[in-house]
C-alpha cells in the first residue's frame, strides 16, 4: 500500500497542479505497475505492527518437538511446539502458566503422514530431502500447496497458537526439483506472512538468511539452526537490530547421540560464544529436538 502522506504532491492537491491528462496518464502508469508486481507474484512489504505478538530481543525459549512439553519451564518464556501432535487444551495449559506458544509445521516439504498429506498433487512433489530421504521439496508456487499451507494456519489459529514456525522454506537453495528461485522462496514467505498475520499470529523466519534483507519487515522472528557450526551468525544479527529476537539452536552431540548429558568446556564455548552471541537465544539441542536442553547462560 501506497501511503499518501509520504509522497508528495498526493491526493487532491496532485490533481489540482497537474493537468487531468497528465494526472491520468499517471494513474493508469501507476496501475500498470502494480499489476506488474501482482503478476511477478511480488508482495510489497507491509507493517507486522498493530495486535501481532512481538516477543522481545533475548527472549527465553525452547523447542520440543518430537515429543510433548512435560514440565514447562517457569523462566522458558516461549515454547515452539508440533503443530500437528498438539491440542487446545495442551496450548491451553501452557498459556495459564504464562508461556507463549510458537507452532512448528513445515511449509517447503512433503511429510507422507501427515493428517493432509493425500491433499498434495503429485506435480508439486518434488526431490527428496538430503538429510529426511521421506520428505520431499515442494513447488511453493503451485495454487494447491498454497491452500493447503493456509489450511494448516487455520489449525494453528484454531489451536491457539500465538505464532507459527514454518520450516524448509528455503528450497531454493537445495536441490528440489523445480528450479526454485530465491525470489520464489521470497514470494513464498511474504504470501505466507500475510495469510499467517490475517489470522492475527506472529510469523517467524526458519534459516534462510540469504533473503532476510527481503522479509525481514514481514518477520516478528528469526529461527536459525547452527549458524555457529557453519560461522554464519553474522547473517542473523539484523534481526536483532530491528527489535525482534533470533531464536538460535546448535546440535553439538551430531545425529549419533540424544542423550540427557551436558556439553562443557570448550565444546561448548564453540556454540555459545561467538559475534553478537548475546543478541542470540541460545538452546543447545539434541537433534531429535526432546526435552534436553542446555542453555549458554
Amino acid at each position: 500500500m501506497i501511503d499518501c502522506m509520504h509522497v508528495a504532491p498526493c491526493g487532491d492537491a496532485f490533481y489540482s497542479i497537474v493537468p487531468s491528462e497528465l494526472a491520468s496518464e499517471v494513474s493508469m502508469l501507476i496501475l500498470i505497475l502494480f499489476l506488474a508486481l501482482v503478476a511477478q507474484g511480488l508482495t510489497i512489504p507491509r507493517s507486522t505492527t498493530g495486535n501481532i505478538w512481538q516477543p522481545r530481543v533475548g527472549a527465553s525459549w525452547d523447542i520440543v518437538l518430537s515429543t510433548s512439553v512435560l514440565r514447562p519451564a517457569p523462566a522458558t518464556e516461549i515454547y515452539d511446539i508440533d503443530m500437528w501432535s498438539s491440542e487446545p487444551r495442551t496450548i491451553d495449559s501452557l498459556h495459564k502458566q504464562n508461556h507463549k506458544i510458537i507452532c512448528y509445521f513445515s511449509a517447503g516439504s512433503y511429510e507422507p503422514h501427515k493428517k493432509d498429506s493425500a491433499s498434495f498433487p503429485k506435480e508439486a512433489l518434488g526431490n527428496p530431502l538430503r538429510d529426511w530421504p521421506s520428505e520431499r521439496w515442494l513447488d511453493v508456487r503451485h495454487p494447491q500447496v498454497r491452500r493447503i499451507m493456509a489450511a494448516r494456519l487455520d489449525r494453528a489459529q484454531q489451536i491457539g497458537c500465538d505464532g507459527v514456525d514454518p520450516d524448509n522454506v528455503d528450497g531454493d537453495g537445495n536441490d528440489n526439483g523445480f528450479g526454485l528461485t530465491k525470489q520464489d522462496s521470497i514470494n513464498y514467505i511474504n504470501w505466507l506472512a500475510g495469510e499467517t498475520h490475517s489470522r492475527g499470529l506472529a510469523m517467524g523466519l526458519k534459516n534462510a538468511g540469504d533473503i532476510i534483507p527481503q522479509v525481514l519487515a514481514n518477520m516478528q522472528w528469526s529461527v536459525n539452526e547452527e549458524c555457529a557450526d557453519k560461522h554464519e551468525c553474522n547473517l542473523y544479527a539484523s534481526f536483532a537490530r530491528a527489535g525482534k529476537p533470533i531464536f538460535h539452536i546448535e546440535y553439538p552431540k551430531g545425529s549419533d547421540r540424544n542423550d540427557d548429558e551436558d556439553v562443557d568446556g570448550e565444546e561448548k564455548r564453540r556454540y555459545c560464544e561467538f559475534s553478537n552471541s548475546g543478541l542470540f537465544s541460545t538452546v543447545l539441542k539434541n537433534m531429535i529436538l526432546d526435552r534436553w536442553v542446555q542453555r549458554c547462560n
